[in-house]
């Protein structure tokens, strides 16, 4: 029995060992859904609330924030203009823990019913965002994030590497 024991503890020590609890796992897998919620109700100032006082954050169109108070205002505007019914839907969301207070979130998206600078409407659209989130005063935040559209046109030099994330392909035209 003794045994027994010794050993159910050296595996709660082992589960534990990179400093993550249930409840940390669990909060940052939240954060896409996080960002997601707060884009559903097209309010910058809940998005920005996921962030970090010193987030950096680069756009799917190459524009870097530095700072909570830029990416809120960003944001703020975005979703009350071009992107106020937009629906952001997040497809696959994975974490890793690269120690106790720190993690690498990749999540892939689909956004749909946002438009161009002209107005138009533009079709859905896919892509990655990567976050990296630090545990500061026992809240996950995100400290700096990329977001990435996908491309449709697959690559030569992808041939037989599978990537991680799967969109759907657009229909080929002849």
């Amino acid at each position: 029995m003794r045994q027994f024991v010794s050993g159910l503890l050296l595996l709660l020590l082992a589960a534990t060992a990179n400093g993550q609890s249930k409840t940390d796992e669990e909060a940052v897998r939240k954060l896409s859904q996080a960002f997601c919620d707060a884009w559903a109700k097209h309010d910058g100032h809940e998005l920005a609330n996921i962030m970090a006082d010193d987030v950096d954050f680069v756009t799917v169109g190459a524009d870097w924030f530095h700072g909570r108070a830029d990416f809120e205002k960003y944001h703020v505007r975005l979703l009350s203009g071009r992107f106020k019914a937009s629906i952001i839907t997040p497809l696959q969301t994975e974490a890793r823990f690269l120690g106790p207070d720190s993690a690498v979130v990749h999540w892939s998206w689909r956004i749909e019913a946002d438009k161009n600078y002209d107005g138009s409407t533009r079709q859905p659209r896919y892509g990655v965002m990567v976050m990296v989130a630090a545990k500061r005063n026992s809240s996950w935040l995100v400290v700096a994030a990329q977001n990435t559209q996908f491309a449709p046109d697959l690559p030569p030099e992808l041939e037989g590497i599978k990537t991680h994330a799967v969109f759907p392909q657009p229909d080929k035209k002849p």
